[in-house]
């Protein structure tokens, strides 16, 4: 148990949060651009509604949303140890 509370531990899941949630933050912006650039409307209107509908726009529309896709897909997956970490310690 002391381990799991180590104030190193700790400081690096909230270093790897705080990059996950830039990373989302990016992506979501970036792929935001790119759906009203290519005069997608709703999924824009969806977007800012509904932050993983993002996922979904650039999953669906890989060749036109790649880079933001990398983006949020890999800012979601730094997002999963340090979210987990914290839920499992306040039980």
């Amino acid at each position: 148990m002391l381990l799991l509370t180590s104030p190193w531990l700790i400081g690096l899941l909230v270093i790897v949060f705080s990059i996950g949630v830039a990373l989302c933050f990016v992506g979501l912006m970036v792929s935001l651009m790119t759906a009203l650039g290519h005069k997608n409307w709703l999924w824009a209107a969806g977007m800012l509604a509904v932050f993983p509908l993002a996922a979904v726009y650039c999953l669906r529309r890989w060749q036109i949303a790649a880079w933001p896709g990398k983006m949020l897909l890999s800012g979601m997956g730094l997002l999963i140890p340090p979210i987990t970490y914290f839920l499992l310690m306040i039980k």
